[in-house]
């Protein structure tokens, strides 16, 4: 029973919270709090903050080098849908980090 309990713990940490800052669908910037990236290029539209490095960003979040600096959701490749929480067009996808090196994080498919 203790084992259930720690493995519920365990997986609920690993969910984003997903918000009008962060991860909200969206079809205008009105809807979020700072950006709304298209729905062409993340599917039902993402809410999202620009940034300049991670420091920028809310807890579940890196900054990607994608739209000029935009966060989004830290994800890990070798765990089989990673990014289902934002629906099943997501992935987790390796993305130009900013300012440099390189961050794992849900993209549209």
């Amino acid at each position: 029973m203790v084992a259930t309990a720690l493995a519920l713990a365990a997986s609920a940490c690993d969910r984003a919270e997903v918000s009008r800052e962060l991860g909200a669908r969206c079809d205008h910037s009105d809807e979020c709090d700072d950006r709304c990236l298209a729905p062409a290029d993340y599917p039902g539209g993402f809410c999202t903050v620009s940034c300049d490095s991670d420091a920028d960003c809310p807890g579940d979040a890196r900054c990607a080098d994608d739209e000029g600096g935009v966060c989004l959701f830290t994800c890990r490749p070798d765990v089989a849908g990673a990014c289902d929480f934002l629906g099943a067009e997501w992935e987790c996808t390796a993305r130009d980090g900013k300012p440099d090196g390189e961050v794992d994080v849900c993209v549209g498919a």
